[in-house]
């Protein structure tokens, strides 16, 4: 038989009981005040894991697992991970959604009294990683607390640790802010106790399974969602001040055009239809960002456009001038090129994170900062001065940073070698004994070989041994009395002198000192610079602000897009508009423009024709065109006249929700339901297919009163897709419904998508001959037209009924008006 540890029987037997060291007493003190994180213990040059932290750990981060004390009782499991490569073992468990607590050592381990003195310098988590290097520079890392509210709503709050961007609210539409949270994505959760029974978090946490789930009911207490993220971050980050931090916006703004989760991913704005983010997206095709920070603003534009008409014209401006003057473009998109992550810098500073190589990347970013502003004088568009006169290039900070880093930084500030001679006068002299020491050993060198006659006699230094004087076997003989052998090696033996002990004493000293003196003074700028946090992310946001509007101009330029018009009233008339994505994934000039227009005479387009026809490109370019214009960017068409558009809803494609037991019919009401009582006339709705999942006269009959409802009650811009032709019929009783039909011709018994929008009805499905471009086999084919010809006759002995109950229907057309 074998125990818990996998030893025999008389193993453990013999096995003494376990004697719990000072150091392992320190070790449980610290890990109780953190049971939710995985505590790495500095030891030396490694973090170490005990206990239960080293049985989860190790296979996570696929190191050995092994024991402390073998021959104890119950043996102690441990593993261990160099520190220098932490980040990397971290990046692994926060992909786990665990939690990790650092605990340093807070002296050194030869001035130390007993056991050294250790803490938790911070708790890394997969919201609030610290340091952002660890972290993809293309998405943010977003922390939201929720609460129930006593009006049984929400409350949220949502924290963008390196932006420091704070955005609250509550709500009693539960799918607002399930839309909302699938857009933030974040990645840690802070909630309140009574959510654990909450069934609608219960239900949207499946959503969010690679997130960690933190409960915390004595943060809510006093100051609710808000108030809980920031003691949260206090007691991980173990920061004093959040000065940073931007006064909270609101979570559930009114300024923007409305997008849910169904649409973002039905337009394929950030990822493709497999859910990729790299690959054909609206995202892919209109970024030409430079900066990491300018990226993630275009995310946030393509997210919430615009709803008001000024603020969307002063973009159109800045775009059209940039284009105008391609040369000062130019300029600009070239110093943005060499411009860092300007947000995420100023973030590490403000945590006590930044290393001397960051302070320097602030100062060169500064630096830029007038160079752009005089380029950008000379726009006299309203928001290109705006960003101008924003922009600050912080004088003071720049000459402090310059006077005083080297342009090569150490990676850590407690390598040394970070300020310039000239920045201290202690400094320049303890460097100077520094170098100096070079000289004198070369100088004790040569003297040491002429006094002893052995010319291979070298002096050389190593961490462990310090300065010693090496001699090989041959030359043992010739070696003075008064030198003191220190160890043997190889090829001989290594000694040292009172002299040259003494001048390395001399030196550690002065190396020591200059170490010191340079932690302190890099700790003092890395605080002025902290202390102008809110400054350097205002720079950041106008430097990304700028990179989004070149990209956008970028754009235009390269895909030929125009400047749209915006409209106060409720018409839309695109003229040959072009689908941004697709047009790029076909050669110059295939792509088939198409024109749609909405007004009194054309509330409802109804839209017929076969599979492949472009029914979905069509209707998915219209709703794209107006996102992107009122974003701010150009569009592809030859004119577009737009109105601005409170949301865009879209009801495309179909899909099972197994995991909620929701059929594809399902799940297709129920969206319907959500447009139907959400749209406003000033939304645009895409409907394709509706009533599939159900029996031919169900799904006829529903899409033939959405209609009616859409048309006549919601009053929304509506492109309803379908092969439900007997819904054309709509258009001869109801003013405002209009046919349009996607053109096909055939040519030599085969049928050729024309792809070109027409007035009219299709009315024919195409069925059998897009199933013979697919290539089913002749037979299936065959026996088809066979079966095909048999339906229709019969349909035909059975139009008049039909026809009778659809005449009796429109004369009651009434009942939704």
């Amino acid at each position: 038989m074998v125990d818990s540890a996998g030893n025999s029987k008389a193993e453990s037997a013999s096995k003494k009981p376990q004697k719990v060291t000072p150091m392992l007493e320190q070790y449980q003190r610290i890990k109780s005040q953190y049971p939710d994180a995985i505590l790495f213990y500095r030891m030396g040059d490694f973090y170490e894991m005990f206990f239960e932290d080293a049985l989860e750990a190790a296979p996570l981060l696929e190191v050995q697992l092994t024991a402390r004390d073998k021959n104890a009782e119950n043996p102690i499991p441990m593993c261990g991970i160099p520190h220098h490569a932490a980040q990397n073992y971290i990046q692994k468990l926060l992909a786990h959604g665990k939690k990790i607590a650092i605990c340093e050592q807070l002296e050194s381990p030869s001035a130390a009294k007993g056991v050294v003195k250790r803490d938790v310098i911070r708790v890394v988590t997969p919201a609030l990683v610290g340091d952002p290097e660890m972290v993809s520079e293309e998405n943010r890392h977003l922390l939201v607390a929720l609460q129930e509210t006593s009006d049984k709503g929400l409350e949220a709050c949502l924290l963008d640790l390196f932006s420091g961007e704070l955005l609250c609210g509550e709500t009693q539409d539960l799918r607002r802010l399930e839309d909302t949270l699938l857009q933030y994505d974040p990645k840690e959760f802070l909630i309140a106790p009574e959510l654990l029974t909450n069934s609608w978090f219960l239900r949207i946490r499946k959503h969010f399974n690679g997130s960690a789930f933190t409960e915390r009911g004595e943060y809510f207490e006093k100051h609710g969602a808000h108030g809980a993220v920031l003691r949260y971050i206090e007691e991980t980050q173990k920061v004093k001040s959040l000065d940073y931090l931007k006064a909270p916006a609101p979570l559930f703004s009114t300024l923007g055009m409305a997008l849910d989760s169904t649409t973002i991913s039905t337009l394929e704005i950030f990822k493709t239809g497999k859910g990729s983010w790299e690959g054909p997206t609206l995202f892919n095709t209109v970024n030409f960002t430079q900066t990491p920070m300018g990226r993630r603003l275009l995310k946030e534009w393509l997210a919430t456009p615009l709803l008001d008409k000024a603020s969307v014209e002063a973009r159109f401006d800045v775009v059209g001038a940039f284009i105008s003057d391609a040369a000062k473009s130019a300029s600009l998109t070239a110093e943005l090129r060499y411009v860092r992550d300007l947000e995420r810098l100023t973030s590490k500073a403000a945590l006590n994170l930044a290393q001397p190589r960051d302070l320097v990347a602030i100062r060169e970013i500064l630096k830029r900062i007038p160079a752009i502003k005089r380029t950008l004088h000379s726009f006299p568009s309203k928001l290109a001065r705006a960003i101008h006169d924003k922009l600050d290039p912080l004088e003071s900070l720049t000459e402090k940073l310059e006077k005083a880093l080297l342009d090569e930084a150490p990676l850590s500030f407690r390598d040394g070698g970070i300020f310039r001679d000239t920045y201290s006068d202690e400094i320049a002299e303890l460097r100077s004994l520094a170098h100096d020491a070079k000289s004198t050993i070369a100088a004790m060198e040569m003297r040491e070989k002429d006094a002893t006659s052995i010319p291979s006699l070298k002096i050389k230094f190593n961490k462990v041994f310090g300065y010693t004087i090496e001699v090989t076997k041959t030359h043992l003989g010739r070696v003075p009395k008064h030198y003191i052998r220190k160890q043997t090696i190889s090829t001989g033996e290594r000694y040292v002198t009172e002299e040259l002990k003494e001048f390395e004493q001399k030196v550690l000293s002065a190396e020591t000192k200059l170490q010191a003196i340079e932690e302190a003074l890099f700790l003092e700028l890395r605080k002025d610079t902290a202390s102008l946090a809110s400054a350097l992310l205002e720079n950041a946001h106008q430097l990304a602000t700028l990179d989004v509007l070149l990209s956008f101009a970028t754009a235009a330029k390269v895909h030929d897009w125009i400047r749209p018009t915006l409209k106060k009233d409720w018409d839309l008339n695109i003229e040959e508009g072009r689908h941004p994505v697709v047009e790029t994934l076909l050669e110059k000039g295939k792509f088939v423009p198409n024109s749609v227009q909405f007004d009194d005479s054309a509330r409802t387009l109804i839209l017929t024709g076969p599979n492949m026809s472009g029914k979905s490109t069509i209707m998915r370019q219209v709703a794209l065109i107006s996102l992107m214009a009122q974003a701010g960017s150009f569009v592809p068409a030859k004119s577009a006249a737009l109105p601005l558009v409170d949301a865009i809803y879209t009801r495309i494609g179909s899909s099972d929700d197994l995991a909620g037991g929701r059929s594809t019919f399902m799940v297709e009401m129920t969206e319907m339901a959500r447009i139907l009582r959400q749209a406003t006339q000033n939304s645009l709705i895409l409907v394709d297919e509706i009533g599939r999942g159900t029996s031919t006269y169900d799904g006829l009959s529903l899409a033939w009163s959405l209609i009616e409802f859409m048309h006549n009650q919601v009053r929304a811009k509506t492109l309803f897709a379908t092969h439900f032709h007997e819904v054309t019929s709509l258009e001869q009783h109801a003013p405002g419904i209009k046919n349009m039909n996607v053109l096909v011709e055939k040519w030599e018994g085969e049928i050729v998508f024309l792809h070109k929008l027409a007035p009219g009805i299709c009315n024919r499905s195409y069925g059998i001959e897009v199933a013979a471009l697919a290539s089913l086999p002749q037979p299936v084919l065959v026996r088809a037209r066979e079966i095909l010809g048999h339906l229709e006759s019969q349909s035909q002995r059975n139009t008049r009924n039909r026809s009778d109950a659809l005449q009796m229907h429109q004369n009651q057309m009434t009942f939704f008006e």
